[in-house]
């Protein structure tokens, strides 16, 4: 044991032990530990067994005793100690003076510049006092009655009223969106009461920027803990509490036959369907995940799509890459490889469908960028015009309305910009990772950054991008 760490060793303060991930997607089952910055780990059995033990009283051997008449097989004091000191202590999960800084994860498209609008006691409150929601009979008659709303409100009343009230008066805008705040924001207590009715302790309420617009999440990481159908419905919980909130505004419709409330009803489901969406990060995407039982997806896209591409011998760029049975290399990512087939499988087939997604969208983001950013500078400067002569009626209402306009069209601006910056920062970190200390490979990454930057520049001149701003 180096001299920098406690002994007998011991987990960092805030560790906790999160038990074996129930119905997991691994072929060798893997256990999750939380460190005290919330970020969440996974290890394999061995590595969480040690992990258990460090309690601050054992030592190396009582340690390698214990784990041995736990595996059947005899471990050493050294051996437990090299995990400690090379698997377990860069991961930040023990404790010592001179432990190097824990590695913190940056996932790809992940939710940014996060504020917290419920501390942990208070989401964990808001949970417990809703989770009566998510008994049977309130689902199977929340369920039914919405089936009911739902057949009444587009096939026999329509929207047209809601939808001509709006548009002869914008300003009903603010109470569309106002409602739909609301509805989002219960949508995460939503997350918050499946994940306590299932046995788990939901954490922080808040809000971010996800890609370019605001967002609310609710942590719910303790749900790892439980089984498939307890992360599942935490998963649902959120579009479950939008089913509810539907049901309330269609009791305000009955009190006060304001058409609007339809409307907003509409609109909910909208936000419903765009949640299933499986390719970035709402709740579909962990519905998915969870169904696997493989969590975080994006990071198993670029292991996958090795594996994948290994299955060819023309597109396999290590020597001996593809073999003569069955074309798959004898090695690989354990984050592919250690996989069970159906969950490969699901995975591989959600891999290539998101990459081809999310480069067309990037892409097309990228080569229309100043001409997509000129466009909002401009629908930002005329709605600013509009509200100040809207300040100047005193007609406040229609100010707000322009005002939040402004907003929007700003922070899509920044959201836009914010994005292109992140995929060039981790472009230009994976180039300087794949050519650290190989001369020929640091020239061949700057060819390819200016052969990617000279074209680009040239679209966005001849295409006149830069134009009428």
């Amino acid at each position: 044991m180096t001299a920098d760490l406690a002994y007998p060793p011991r987990l960092a303060d805030g560790t906790e032990l999160l038990g074996e991930l129930k119905d997991s997607g691994f072929a060798q089952p893997q256990s999750l530990i939380r460190r005290a910055d919330g970020q969440v780990i996974q290890l394999s059995g061995l590595l969480y067994l040690v992990s258990c033990l460090l309690d601050g009283t054992r030592g190396v051997d009582d340690i390698a005793t214990e784990v041995s008449a736990e595996l059947g097989r005899t471990l050493t004091g050294d051996q437990v100690r090299y995990l400690i000191t090379a698997k377990l202590t860069p991961l930040g999960i023990v404790a010592g003076q001179g432990a190097p800084a824990p590695p913190t994860a940056s996932p790809l498209l992940a939710l940014r510049a996060r504020v917290t609008l419920l501390p942990e006691a208070a989401a964990c409150a808001a949970g417990t006092f809703l989770r009566p929601l998510f008994r049977l009979p309130v689902i199977a008659a929340v369920i039914v009655s919405v089936v009911a709303l739902d057949f009444w409100v587009f096939t026999a009343h329509g929207l047209g009223a809601g939808l001509s009230q709006v548009l002869n008066d914008p300003v009903d805008l603010l109470l569309v969106a106002g409602l739909s705040l609301v509805s989002a924001l219960f949508h995460e207590c939503g997350h918050a009461a499946g994940c306590r009715y299932s046995g788990a302790r939901p954490g922080r309420i808040g809000a971010g920027i996800y890609l370019v617009w605001p967002a609310f999440f609710t942590n719910v990481t303790d749900s790892y803990r439980l089984s498939r159908g307890g992360r599942l419905r935490t998963d649902l919980g959120g579009l479950y509490f939008n089913m509810i909130f539907m049901l309330v505004l269609a009791a305000f419709y009955a009190a006060t036959r304001a058409e609007i409330l339809l409307l907003v009803i509409a609109v909910t489901h909208l936000e419903m369907l765009e949640q299933l969406l499986p390719f970035v990060r709402f709740d579909g995407y962990f519905i998915l995940s969870d169904l696997v039982g493989v969590p975080d997806l994006f990071n198993r896209v670029a292991p996958v799509l090795r594996g994948w591409l290994s299955r060819w011998p023309r597109w396999s760029w290590r020597p001996g890459g593809a073999t003569g049975t069955g074309g798959s290399t004898g090695h690989g990512d354990p984050r592919a490889t250690g996989l069970r087939p159906v969950a490969r499988i699901v995975i591989t087939v959600w891999v290539l469908c998101v990459i081809p997604l999310l480069a067309s969208t990037l892409g097309y983001l990228v080569l229309h960028l100043p001409e997509i950013n000129r466009a909002l500078w401009q629908s930002a400067s005329h709605a600013a015009r509009l509200a100040g002569g809207a300040l100047a009626g005193h007609r406040y209402a229609a100010a707000t309305a322009d005002g939040i306009g402004v907003a929007l069209a700003l922070l899509s601006i920044a959201g836009s910009l914010y994005v292109v910056w992140g995929l060039g920062r981790r472009a230009v970190a994976f180039g300087r990772r794949w050519s650290a200390g190989r001369p020929r490979r640091r020239l061949l990454a700057f060819l390819v950054a200016v052969a990617c930057a000279v074209p680009l520049s040239v679209i966005w001149l001849v295409q006149g991008q830069f134009s009428d701003w």
